[in-house]
C-alpha cells in the first residue's frame, strides 16, 4: 500500500529564504522508512533557485502530490524511474530523458526498492527568462507555455539526458566538500547545469527517444504506456507520441506490448476505449454520440463502425435512452 505524501514547492522556497537546507521530514513528517538515505531534502542555491538531490532507495511504495505554482521544475534522473500524473496525463520519468514542467500540481508514484540517483532543479519561471534568456520564440506553443504561463500546463518538455548534463549532475550528487566550500561549489555547478539545459532548450529540435537501459526500466515504461491508454481514452496519443512520453523507440514499445499483453499498442488502446464505451452504454445516462466523444471519436458514425468491428454488433442502450 502506497504511503501518501503532499508537498508544496512554493512553501519550500519560502522556508529556504531563511535556511540553507530544509529536510523532507520537516515538511512531510517522518520519512526515514520512505527515503532510505543519509540526507533527503531541499538546498538553497539562490533566492530564485533550489535543489533536491536524489540519492536514496524507496523503502516503501509512495505517492507524492506536489504543488509548484509559478515554478519550473527540471528533473534529471541518472538511475531509477517513476510515473508522474499531471491532469489526466501520465508519463514515465526515466534516465532516458530530462523532464521540464511548470504544471501547478502533479502526482508521483514510486515503487519500493527503486534506487534513485538524480536531481530536481526548481527555478522561478521569470528568473529563467530574465537571467538565462530562454529563447521561447523557437519553441512549439505547448513548450513555450512552460516558460510563459503562470497558470501551468500539462505538457512536459523532454530533452535527451546528454552526457554533459549527466556529468554535471553527478558532480553535484557526489560533492563531499564541507561548508563554506560546499555552498559555493553547489551554486557554481547548479549555474553550470542551468546553462547546459538552457543551451539545449534554445537549440531544441524533435529527437527520437533514447533507449532505456535495463529490462526493468523497459517494463516500467510499458506499464506506464498501458496506464496512459487507460487514463486517456478521450484523447489517445499516437504511437509516436506514446513512445516519446515513456522514453522508448517505436520498435521497443511495440515489442514490449506484445510481450506483456500479447497485442500491439494500437489494439491495446482500442480495447481500453471499447471497454470504457461498453461501461458507459451499460450505465445508460449518456447518448451514444456523447459516449463516442468521451472515448475519442468525432461522432456517432465513426464510433459505431469501430464498435461494430470490435464487438460484432452496433452500440445499443436501453430503450428509454437516446441513441445519438
Amino acid at each position: 500500500m502506497h504511503k501518501f505524501l503532499s508537498l508544496d514547492l512554493q512553501e519550500i522556497r519560502t522556508e529556504l529564504l531563511t535556511k540553507k537546507f530544509v529536510r523532507s521530514s520537516e515538511v512531510l513528517g517522518p520519512t526515514e522508512e520512505i527515503f532510505v538515505t543519509k540526507e533527503h531534502g531541499y538546498r538553497h542555491i539562490g533566492d530564485p533557485v533550489f535543489l533536491h538531490v536524489m540519492s536514496f532507495e524507496a523503502g516503501q511504495p509512495y505517492r507524492l502530490k506536489m504543488g509548484r505554482k509559478g515554478l519550473v521544475c527540471v528533473q534529471i534522473n541518472i538511475k531509477g524511474a517513476y510515473s508522474r500524473l499531471v491532469g489526466d496525463r501520465t508519463d514515465l520519468v526515466s534516465p532516458a530523458m530530462i523532464h521540464i514542467t511548470n504544471s501547478q500540481r502533479s502526482v508521483v508514484d514510486a515503487e519500493a526498492g527503486t534506487k534513485f540517483r538524480g536531481l530536481l532543479l526548481v527555478c522561478d519561471r521569470e528568473y529563467l527568462l530574465d537571467q538565462y534568456a530562454v529563447n521561447v520564440d523557437r519553441l512549439p506553443t505547448p513548450y513555450r507555455l512552460i516558460f510563459t504561463s503562470d497558470v501551468g500546463v500539462a505538457e512536459v518538455m523532454q530533452l535527451p539526458n546528454s552526457q554533459s548534463t549527466i556529468s554535471i549532475a553527478d558532480q553535484i550528487i557526489s560533492c563531499k566538500l564541507t561548508e563554506p566550500l560546499r555552498s559555493h561549489y553547489l551554486r557554481a555547478k547548479t549555474i553550470e547545469l542551468i546553462c547546459d539545459i538552457v543551451l539545449q532548450i534554445n537549440t531544441h529540435a524533435t529527437q527520437r527517444p533514447i533507449r532505456l537501459r535495463t529490462s526493468l526500466e523497459k517494463s516500467q515504461a510499458i506499464e506506464t504506456a498501458a496506464n496512459i491508454y487507460r487514463r486517456e481514452v478521450s484523447r489517445p496519443p499516437t504511437i509516436e507520441q506514446l513512445a516519446l512520453r515513456v522514453g522508448l523507440n517505436r520498435n521497443d514499445l511495440t515489442n514490449g506490448f506484445r510481450d506483456m499483453f500479447g497485442t500491439t499498442p494500437h489494439y491495446y488502446g482500442l480495447m481500453r476505449r471499447m471497454e470504457r464505451a461498453e461501461d458507459l452504454l451499460r450505465d445508460g445516462t449518456l447518448s451514444i454520440s456523447e459516449i463516442a466523444r468521451r472515448v475519442g471519436y468525432e461522432g456517432y458514425s465513426s464510433f459505431s463502425r469501430a464498435y461494430h468491428a470490435h464487438y460484432g454488433h452496433a452500440p445499443a442502450q436501453s430503450e428509454d435512452q437516446p441513441i445519438g
